[in-house]
């Protein structure tokens, strides 16, 4: 019942391990690399400070896994369709970014192809749709805001590591999408003009197969230009 002792220990764990979630660099919101976390138990939810979402929608399946990514990465699946599943990760200090430049960063790779979200929504809630990025069960990327839907913009492959950045201008209200060093999307209006960005949301969607999985390697956001201050190894 007392949670304290729990706290202590992950403070601990996140000093010793560096599972942190963005260190002393102030351009860093969010960094979670999962480096340090227990494999093959669900991921905990402790917030950007310890590289962690700050909720998990009941029923998905977020697991961290030592393969088949390189470092360690989440499994995302979920038991049963007809409900999009989330994790839900914020950035330090709940913040919501609403003027320069904001960078996000992932890897994802499909074990199969089927329904996988990247959402980008405003802090604490997700009534703003500043991006709907979805992985189709056809193997395309399908791509919406707050303006409407863009349709399937690109494609994606099982078993490949795939690099996603998406780069936020939020003074001129316009995104780019970026998979493996490829443009899909440039200067594409979002048309969210009453909040800023406060989170990215991670998971399955509503028509998702019961057992297919997806795995997220390393979420880094940073503000300023889009150049990493200590890169993306």
């Amino acid at each position: 019942m007392n949670d304290f002792p729990r706290a202590l220990c992950a403070l601990v764990l996140a000093a010793t391990t560096g599972i942190a979630g963005a260190g002393s660099d102030p351009g860093v919101l969010l960094d979670a690399t999962f480096n340090g976390e227990p494999l093959d138990q669900q991921i905990g939810t402790g917030g950007a400070e310890f590289g962690q979402p700050v909720s998990i929608f009941p029923g998905l399946s977020a697991i961290v896994r030592a393969a088949p990514l390189p470092t360690p990465s989440l499994e995302f699946s979920h038991a049963s369709s007809g409900t999009a599943r989330h994790a839900r990760f914020e950035f330090l200090g709940s913040e919501e970014v609403t003027h320069g430049d904001l960078d996000i960063r992932v890897r994802i790779e499909a074990a199969q192809f089927d329904g996988f979200d990247v959402d980008v929504r405003e802090q604490g809630t997700s009534a703003q749709s500043f991006l709907s990025l979805t992985f189709t069960g056809f193997g395309d990327i399908a791509s919406s805001d707050e303006n409407g839907s863009l349709g399937v913009i690109g494609s994606y492959s099982v078993g490949v590591v795939h690099q996603l950045t998406l780069l936020f201008h939020l003074d001129d209200g316009t995104y780019d999408i970026d998979l493996d060093g490829v443009s899909l999307v440039s200067g594409r209006a979002h048309g969210v003009t009453a909040r800023g960005i406060g989170s990215v949301l991670l998971g399955t969607g509503t028509l998702t197969a019961p057992g297919s999985l997806f795995y997220v390697g390393r979420l880094r956001v940073t503000r300023g230009d889009g150049v990493f201050h200590d890169g993306f190894d």
